[in-house]
């Protein structure tokens, strides 16, 4: 691939914001554009995620990505498919349901030269070992919270995924006071229904939300169902990764948002 022009760089950031991940690009620039910008998090996500989660997540791998297969699930404009293949990842496939985020993830992986990414607009439930082939690595990161078949799709996942998924997401019952109210059951692996507004170009979350067309029933797990979960897809070691970084968002501190490392042994 040829890399592109800095003024071309300039109008595509433009063109295309905003961005939910802050990727680095050449002559020092970057996809965050502020006055485009719809949340603070947009700026923390992606260098957050990667200083907590990955260093694990290699180091369960042996000490390095290099010669891994990575699937990132729900890649919005591709950050994390970046930072894998940054960390020496053989193959990268991203893939989402939203055209304009693949339309970024593509800007970015052009920018950066990266041949050895691909990102494709698709369904997770088109996703199996025929369509996609297998994959060592599997990303989870900000989607099981959002899935309306939480079970059935996160099967059709593990089906692909040879060694480790990573998963980030929102997560239930974890305020003291929810605790004293629900009592035992809190305890319990547990999914709490919701039901999310449809979203537009013009939504506060339009960064993440686009794929929302319509209203749409998702489910938020407390941790022991994340547990309980990547166990019965057949991941013998899940540990939820302790916050003990500096400077990471305050839903991770107060557990709104916990990250699992799951491992094949």
């Amino acid at each position: 691939m040829q890399m592109l022009a800095e003024r071309k760089l300039k109008e595509e950031i433009q063109r295309l914001a905003p961005f939910h991940h802050k990727v680095e690009l050449p002559y020092g620039l970057n996809t965050y554009v502020p006055q485009e910008a719809r949340r603070p998090v947009e700026y923390t996500r992606l260098s957050n995620l990667v200083r907590y989660a990955f260093p694990p997540l290699i180091s369960a791998c042996g000490g390095s990505l290099a010669g891994k297969r990575v699937l990132d699930v729900a890649c919005n404009c591709g950050g994390f498919s970046v930072e894998a293949a940054k960390r020496g990842a053989e193959f990268v496939l991203g893939f989402d349901v939203v055209d304009h985020y693949i339309e970024q993830a593509n800007f970015i992986r052009r920018a950066l030269n990266l041949e050895q990414v691909e990102f494709k607009l698709m369904d997770l439930e088109q996703i199996d070992a025929s369509s996609v082939g297998e994959f060592d690595i599997t990303l989870c990161l900000g989607i099981l919270y959002h899935l309306e078949n939480p079970i059935s799709s996160m099967k059709r996942l593990s089906a692909v995924t040879r060694y480790a998924m990573l998963v980030d997401t929102d997560l239930e019952f974890t305020s003291l006071k929810r605790r004293l109210l629900c009592g035992r059951f809190a305890q319990r692996p547990l999914w709490l229904m919701n039901v999310a507004r449809g979203s537009t170009s013009d939504s506060k979350s339009a960064t993440t939300s686009l794929w929302r067309r319509d209203d749409v029933a998702q489910f938020r797990p407390n941790d022991a169902a994340v547990i309980e979960l990547l166990k019965f897809l057949g991941f013998q070691k899940v540990v939820r990764l302790k916050p003990e970084l500096k400077g990471l968002e305050k839903r991770y501190y107060t557990g709104a948002r916990g990250t699992f490392l799951a491992i094949r042994t």
